[in-house]
């Protein structure tokens, strides 16, 4: 594990995580490659969420290290890393409905409600199998989400970042 120059462990491997704005959830998504992920999150390199979200509004950002989780131990060698990452994004959604999750591009330009429940992505089939691991993830979820500003949270498995407290003050 790397140490990032603030003194905090780099948040590398696969990753889960939460962008919220101040009024509610507003994203939820997972990656094979936590910091190249991170990095790019902000500048939408390679991202639509900041094109259509800027940063500058973003009140919240809950990163979960899913991999360095107990529960996780049990599925290698069972379940390939990339489609846990789906499994877990799959049922996070499902659950916490984020309001940029929630609807589609169509190929003509309008919008169409995603139903969940009707998916047939390989996350969403593999949903079932990852039951202990979501638990786990969504107890480090929840109490991560529930943190203000005033609380610093940092730890192995969990980041909070808020990031107008990044932004420079006039």
């Amino acid at each position: 594990m790397t140490v990032a120059s603030h003194g905090r462990p780099a948040m590398e491997g696969p990753l889960i995580y939460g962008v919220w704005l101040r009024w509610g959830l507003l994203y939820v998504g997972q990656t094979r490659e936590g910091e190249r992920r991170l990095r790019d999150l902000p500048v939408g390199e390679s991202h639509h969420l900041a094109n259509t979200f800027p940063p500058e509004i973003w009140h919240k950002v809950v990163v979960i290290a899913w991999p360095r989780l107990a529960e996780a131990e049990r599925l290698a060698g069972v379940l390939q890393p990339d489609l846990v990452g789906l499994a877990l994004e799959h049922r996070l959604q499902n659950e916490l409905r984020p309001l940029a999750n929630s609807e589609r591009r169509k190929s003509d330009g309008s919008w169409r409600e995603v139903d969940w429940r009707a998916s047939s992505s390989r996350g969403a089939r593999t949903a079932h199998a990852v039951d202990d691991l979501f638990h786990a993830v969504r107890q480090v979820w929840d109490e991560a989400a529930s943190r203000s500003e005033q609380d610093e949270h940092a730890s192995a498995v969990c980041r909070v970042v808020f990031p107008e407290t990044l932004l420079p003050q006039d």
